[in-house]
């Protein structure tokens, strides 16, 4: 039984390595030398495909050169719009210039001594609105309008505001020196870090009156929190906790 098995197993692996040489042969007939791609019925000469090998190189060629061409189409496009309006833009600007030229001749020759004097006078109270604007003073009391219009002073809370009026009545007119200070000015001041004027939660003001017992009258008020009076003869108040230093 031994031998039989033996026997066995050596015809069958002797029929494997049969088919696979044949199968080897068949596969080494059948590669050509174009790359494998064309078997033993190809009909093809050498001449042939080299042509055909040239005309894919020269099809390559032709689709580089066609991208080529068209980027650089595109560019030349995009820097002539860019010209373009550029070009209007100057025309624009110098319409708007003669127009306003003319006008200005034109009003000059109609203009009488009534017109140039309402003119001159409207100016004047122009330039006089922009200075109370500007400046980092402002009044309280029989002066509020130039406060009252100034950002600064918008932002400050209305229980703050409410406290300088009362101060304005009973001590006389008030002089606001700062509100809202920026983290740059507060440092070239020597404010503190974390200052409630950042936040425009403060006023540092001055009494030009009688000041004596406002300290006190500050200490006792329920509205104001921190409160200080300054050897310059300067007065801060904010709305955090009650406290002084």
């Amino acid at each position: 039984m031994i031998a039989l098995l033996n026997f066995s197993r050596a015809a069958v692996l002797i029929i494997v390595c049969a088919f696979l040489a044949a199968c080897s042969q068949t596969t080494t007939s059948g590669i050509s030398s174009y790359g494998g791609k064309l078997g033993t019925n190809s009909k093809l000469s050498d001449k042939q495909r080299q042509a055909k090998v040239l005309a894919a190189r020269k099809r390559a060629k032709a689709k580089s050169i066609a991208k080529k061409e068209a980027f650089i189409a595109k560019r030349k496009a995009r820097i002539n719009a860019r010209k373009t309006k550029s070009t209007r833009k100057t025309t624009l600007l110098t319409k708007r210039s003669s127009k306003r030229i003319k006008k200005k001749r034109i009003s000059k020759r109609k203009i009488s001594k009534r017109t140039k004097l309402r003119f001159r006078n409207k100016t004047r109270k122009k330039s006089h609105k922009k200075r109370i604007k500007k400046s980092t003073y402002a009044y309280v009391g029989g002066r509020s309008k130039g406060i009252k219009r100034s950002s600064r002073w918008r932002c400050v809370p209305g229980k703050l505001k409410r406290v300088i009026s009362q101060i304005s009545r009973k001590y006389g007119r008030v002089t606001i020196n700062s509100t809202h200070r920026s983290r740059r000015k507060n440092r070239r001041i020597g404010g503190k870090r974390r200052s409630y004027h950042l936040k425009c939660r403060a006023i540092d003001f001055r009494v030009h009156g009688r000041t004596r017992g406002l300290t006190r009258w500050l200490s006792r008020h329920p509205l104001v929190g921190g409160y200080k009076r300054y050897r310059s003869g300067f007065y801060h108040i904010d709305n955090g906790p009650r406290r002084t230093w």
